[in-house]
């Protein structure tokens, strides 16, 4: 086992933890003045071509963007991550799953968990609603127009395509921690650095076709980014897996796939939030009071799942270090 406070790496992140989160409120606040102006300003001012370069994707019939690489990447880890799982799996992939189930469990919680539950709960109209269709302006930290019960919609706050493309971030992690590779850490900041851009200009392209605001794009990288980060460095601690692995030649005992268990509770605590949360939203906009029945139905959801998901990482890191009881989750 790894002395749970000998990390050094768990030290760093948590100043990196502390710049991401200030730099994500600095920017939203920067942001949300200009969002409806500035947003206006580049949807009037926009490049058709480039616009639909950004919104198309193979996977729904249309010729490849942007989105796809991101897509592509999180198909491709999560084949492999169900092959590492496998006994009959080669050696050299049942090592690097530390890395593939943080890719994983990241793109559940991030691009899929935070995304879409901000989208159901805050029902944010879009550029084109408000401007073609006389639907009302709400600010990103404000609840929307749109509600559960008019069926299936996609809420503007956040963008999924930004998203999508964010979790490349992820590589960078691997490249750089990856004991193999410590010589070559330089690519790691490269390909951050080409993340980071394909993030703002799917972010830019998102704004241009009237599908998003400036801060449901350019205004959610950062916040993704610190899911990812926090993943790594504190929840899943990543790194130190690996490094278990190297020094034991084997990975741990521990459930089946166990990483997908936290996906499920992680589920049901999801949908619990967001019960809660969408009950007394119909309160606060005395609107589809009916949905009001949610919110105790959330906080059942949410104590039934949580002991169970809490119980499911202190095991984990049991398996893995020294834990000591103000750890865990």
């Amino acid at each position: 086992m790894i002395p749970a406070n000998s990390s050094q790496p768990l030290l760093r992140s948590g100043w990196g933890l502390a710049v991401l989160l200030f730099s994500a409120v600095g920017v939203m606040g920067m942001l949300t003045p200009f969002d409806f102006e500035g947003s206006r300003w580049i949807w009037e001012r926009a490049n058709p071509e480039f616009g639909d370069w950004t919104a198309r994707t193979f996977f729904e019939g249309d010729a490849p963007g942007l989105s796809d690489l991101g897509i592509c990447f999180l198909l491709v880890s999560l084949g492999l991550y169900l092959w590492s799982g496998r006994n009959s799996a080669p050696e050299w992939l049942q090592r690097e799953r530390p890395y593939l189930s943080f890719i994983v469990l990241s793109a559940l919680a991030g691009a899929l968990g935070l995304v879409h539950g901000l989208k159901w709960v805050i029902g944010r109209a879009r550029p084109h609603e408000v401007w073609l269709s006389d639907w009302p302006f709400t600010p990103w930290h404000g609840f929307g127009p749109h509600f559960v019960t008019e069926g299936i919609f996609f809420g503007s706050f956040p963008s999924g395509h930004t998203a999508s493309v964010v979790t490349l971030l992820m590589l960078a992690y691997v490249l750089h921690s990856h004991p193999d590779l410590r010589r070559w850490r330089i690519w790691a900041w490269l390909w951050g650095t080409v993340a980071l851009a394909m993030s703002v200009t799917i972010a830019v392209g998102r704004v241009m076709t009237a599908h998003h605001w400036l801060t449901d794009c350019l205004g959610m990288i950062l916040p993704i980014w610190i899911v990812l980060h926090w993943m790594f460095h504190r929840f899943l601690r990543t790194a130190e897996q690996r490094e278990y692995i190297r020094m034991h030649g084997s990975y741990p005992p521990l459930p089946a796939y166990w990483e997908l268990r936290f996906a499920g509770w992680g589920f049901l605590i999801l949908l619990g939030a967001m019960g809660l949360v969408m009950g007394l939203r119909s309160v606060w906009l005395e609107v589809g009071i009916e949905l009001l029945m949610l919110a105790p139905l959330g906080i059942g959801l949410i104590g039934y799942a949580w002991p169970r998901f809490r119980k499911l990482h202190e095991t984990v890191l049991a398996a893995f270090f020294v834990v000591q009881p103000d750890e865990a989750v």
